[in-house]
């Protein structure tokens, strides 16, 4: 995995309301394996209604999850080369979130511009950008300097930035294509829409 996290880490994001975890015997199913599985049964994937990040599959084997690349191109989605397959694996505000289970890259599909385009090389960093996302807006405290609002802003986009660049040191993707949701969303930190 690109990021060390482990269980107790993530449950303890105060902004976290779930985490869920899939039984071994449901993640072969779905067809992970190797460190995507063992992330998927032993970390696991957070939920957090009221940020719109919503994470996880149902305990019990659901086909339905698991999406043919091969039908949805037939239907105009452009995909990476190579995926046959995409296991849905939850949502962001505005795209559905999948990862291809053979190599564990996370992908947005994106209704809009019907593209998949990879935003995580593995479900760590997907993991670590929440909870980066979620630590910065529960435990952002504004002082009376960012009543100034050129102060609270070059104050909210040195500290995002720092934030990027920790997770784009390890992993590139998650603000690598310009339609990546995660450039919108760590935007609005920076703007202080959730601040």
């Amino acid at each position: 995995m690109l990021f060390n996290i482990d269980h107790d880490e993530l449950v303890n994001v105060e902004l976290v309301e779930e985490v869920d975890r899939l039984p071994e015997a449901t993640a072969r199913q779905y067809g992970f394996t190797g460190e995507t599985l063992d992330f998927l049964v032993n970390v696991g994937l957070p939920t957090t209604e009221e940020w719109e990040f919503s994470f996880g599959l149902p305990e019990d084997f659901k086909p339905g999850f698991i999406w043919d690349c091969a039908e949805h191109a037939e239907q105009g989605w452009r995909t990476s080369a190579g995926v046959e397959k995409f296991v849905k694996i939850g949502v962001l505000p505005i795209s559905a979130v999948v990862v291809d289970p053979a190599t564990g890259v996370v992908y947005q599909y994106s209704e809009g511009d019907r593209q998949v385009i990879p935003i995580h090389g593995d479900v760590s960093s997907l993991v670590k950008t929440v909870i980066s996302f979620l630590n910065y807006v529960g435990s952002y405290n504004g002082d009376d300097d960012d009543e100034d609002n050129d102060y609270g802003y070059d104050r909210r986009s040195s500290e995002v930035q720092a934030l990027k660049d920790e997770i784009q040191r390890i992993d590139p993707l998650p603000f690598a294509h310009e339609h990546s949701e995660w450039i919108e969303l760590f935007d609005n930190i920076e703007a202080g829409v959730y601040t």
